[in-house]
């Protein structure tokens, strides 16, 4: 059994058809499936899907990208339903320094801050999206470090380096990889991938984006089952049966996420 902890099937504008994707996730052995929201609307979406497939879970968050948007609505969407089992964690959420037209660093930190109480209020995983940000990132995360309630999260999509990895697994981060693993042609990046403690390992698609090799340019986009192919390519290079690799990220994610 395997699980996606991190998909965005459930967008407008997937081209794949949804139900679709669930049973071939389902048939690969892909049993429980994470869709994560990046605003408000595109949050409902994933909670709608979730609603009607028991194999699909919703995360719920507004990304850096949109920090220039007003929080009040998700803040209002949240509470409008506090009792909705199948939302799982907030995210993903973050810094992204990448692009120039990015919203302001200031803004994405003022809306990273908040949605880190909201986590904390409703005692729920964060998924954590930082990109060349994780100087500041850490910073964020201080402001919280005398408040009694811990911030449980995973680094989602991780690529950084050693240090900031070493940094995460400190506070107990679980860390999350990709397609990325299976094709990154940088040797550093593949030491930091291997260096990864099982037990903090986490495993997902982030689809329909960053399809894996073998399959990256042979299929239209990414979807959930393909997780296989990534847990498939752990296994190869960590010398590890893909069963236990398997057993131990799948074991990881229903302890975060308690699904």
């Amino acid at each position: 059994m395997l699980v996606d902890t991190h998909c965005h099937i459930h967008e407008s504008d997937y081209p794949l058809d949804k139900e679709e994707v669930i049973k071939r996730a389902v048939n690969a052995g892909v049993k429980q499936i994470i869709c994560v929201g990046t605003d408000t609307a595109d949050s409902r979406l994933a909670v709608e899907l979730a609603g009607e497939h028991p194999e699909v879970f919703a995360s719920i968050g507004v990304h850096p990208h949109y920090a220039d948007k007003d929080l009040g609505e998700f803040i209002d969407f949240r509470k409008s339903i506090t009792a909705n089992k199948k939302i799982v964690a907030i995210g993903e959420i973050g810094l992204d320094y990448h692009y120039q037209n990015e919203p302001s660093h200031d803004d994405q930190k003022k809306i990273l801050k908040r949605q880190i109480e909201l986590a904390l209020d409703y005692n729920l995983p964060i998924i954590f999206h930082v990109r060349e940000a994780y100087n500041d990132f850490w910073k964020v995360l201080d402001k919280f470090k005398d408040d009694k309630r811990k911030i449980r999260g995973v680094l989602h999509s991780f690529t950084d380096t050693a240090e900031n990895l070493k940094e995460g697994l400190r506070r107990g981060f679980y860390v999350s990889v990709n397609g990325i693993s299976t094709f990154t042609h940088d040797h550093a990046q593949k030491e930091m991938f291997n260096s990864i403690p099982l037990d903090k390992l986490l495993l997902e698609t982030d689809a329909p984006w960053l399809t894996p090799y073998p399959l990256r340019g042979k299929v239209k986009e990414n979807e959930p089952a393909f997780v296989r192919e990534v847990a498939e390519f752990t296994s190869s290079t960590r010398n590890v049966s893909v069963e236990e690799i398997a057993d131990i990220t799948t074991t990881n994610a229903r302890g975060l996420f308690g699904i």
